[in-house]
């Protein structure tokens, strides 16, 4: 069933919808499967997006957003899909969902061009001797105001915290990312710890704006851990703990919509 006016997911059959009707704008969703759910909240608009449910059993949360939504999303089967409030997607990000994996994306990130999130690497790989697979899948889990420049590819296994900048070009795989730090290269590597990132596009910056945002003392963007802070590895066991999708969006809205700052704070 192809989707490409919001109104049509109102009769999805063996799907369901729930929540507020998205704006789709040269959009499409696609549900080959039977038993998806799609959540959007009250403001999602999917610009120059596509959406495939190709499987069945999986789950996909839109939160609201003041920017739209330039996504392509892949869910196979038994996939949970957690996209949070007001991320920013320069052109289109691409997420593929494989092997019953998952992907969290927190609040308030911003995603340049060319980003692609992947769980899988899409074809098994062996050991020649021993014959054992070496390349399972693993889930992605990231923080809130993550910054990702141009080309980064973050790859199965990954988990980055809260205020992290991934540089342009990186490539993100099996590896923790820790809150405040800035990582980039491929392999990546740390470029400087202790770092905080803010939202102010410096573009149109003349010696004024120059000067006058030389130093912050704001501790706004500064994350660390403390009693509220999620466990990635517990919620990565209730996810597949649960065999049904509606269980799944019940967690996900006792989970996920806490607004506790230092819910993804890795250190």
């Amino acid at each position: 069933m192809q989707i490409t006016g919001a109104n049509q997911l109102l009769d999805l059959g063996e799907n369901e919808f729930v929540g507020e009707l998205p704006k789709m704008t040269n959009s499409q969703i696609n549900f080959t499967g039977k038993n998806n759910i799609l959540i959007c909240e009250e403001g999602v608009h999917l610009w120059n997006s596509r959406i495939d449910f190709n499987l069945d059993n999986s789950v996909l949360y839109l939160s609201e957003s003041c920017y739209d939504y330039s996504v392509n999303i892949a869910l196979h089967k038994n996939n949970t899909c957690f996209i949070g409030k007001n991320n920013f997607f320069n052109g289109r990000t691409t997420f593929v969902l494989s092997e019953a994996k998952n992907i969290i994306l927190g609040d308030n990130c911003f995603i340049s061009y060319n980003v692609v999130f992947r769980t899988s690497d899409g074809h098994c790989i062996y050991h020649a001797d021993k014959k054992d697979r070496l390349n399972y899948a693993r889930s992605i889990y990231v923080g809130d105001h993550v910054w990702f420049g141009q080309n980064a590819m973050v790859f199965k296994g990954s988990k980055i915290g809260s205020g992290a900048i991934i540089g342009a070009g990186s490539v993100v795989s099996n590896r923790t990312v820790k809150s405040n730090t800035t990582e980039a290269g491929a392999p990546l590597r740390l470029i400087h710890e202790d770092t905080f990132w803010t939202p102010h596009s410096n573009h149109g910056w003349g010696e004024e704006e120059i000067q006058k945002m030389s130093k912050s003392d704001s501790d706004l963007f500064v994350y660390s851990p403390d009693e509220k802070t999620l466990n990635m590895d517990d919620v990565e066991n209730d996810l597949n703990g649960f065999r049904d999708p509606d269980d799944v969006v019940e967690y996900l809205w006792s989970t996920f919509l806490l607004a506790d700052k230092n819910r993804f704070a890795i250190r």
